[in-house]
């Protein structure tokens, strides 16, 4: 029997524990930690290299309890925040390059198209946002029960939700 290689640097245990997870096709993690409530320092987006190096991304303000987590179509990393309504583009040097609104505030879920489109999910007023690129978010559905985390089903063209 192997046993695997434990990682070149571990990650210490975190509390509250990690929301969301982004995977870049060079290994590389973004995972947001979602927090608590009036502790911007808690309210994180952590960077894990392919090598284990784990750094903090992005903490505090503009953050707002982040949630979902996706690559926009630049390859700039889309955080959208449960403690407001804002959905926040960060660049890979952790620069914020934008700031959207979504239609309803408590965001989980995200899913960005090829067009740069965004779909917002908020699991606490359980709308759907869509953002189009350069346009007003719209609210496109409404009254979903925990409307938490988002995919998107290319063979049905449709958004899925758990």
């Amino acid at each position: 029997m192997r046993r695997a290689s434990p990682p070149a640097r571990s990650v210490p245990p975190t509390n509250p524990p990690v929301n969301s997870v982004l995977i870049a096709r060079d290994g590389t993690i973004y995972a947001t930690q979602t927090g608590t409530g009036q502790d911007p320092t808690t309210w994180q987006v952590w960077k894990i290299t392919r090598d284990g190096t784990a750094s903090i991304f992005v903490q505090g303000a503009p953050l707002r309890q982040p949630n979902g987590v996706a690559f926009d179509p630049q390859g700039n990393i889309v955080v959208v925040n449960i403690g407001n309504n804002e959905v926040l583009t960060f660049s890979p040097a952790a620069q914020l390059v934008k700031t959207e609104t979504a239609a309803q505030a408590g965001n989980d879920g995200l899913v960005i198209m090829p067009d740069g489109t965004k779909y917002v999910s908020s699991v606490l007023n359980g709308g759907v946002s869509r953002i189009r690129p350069g346009q007003p978010a719209e609210l496109i559905a409404q009254n979903i029960p925990n409307a938490a985390s988002m995919g998107y089903d290319a063979g049905a063209n449709q958004l899925v939700m758990p």
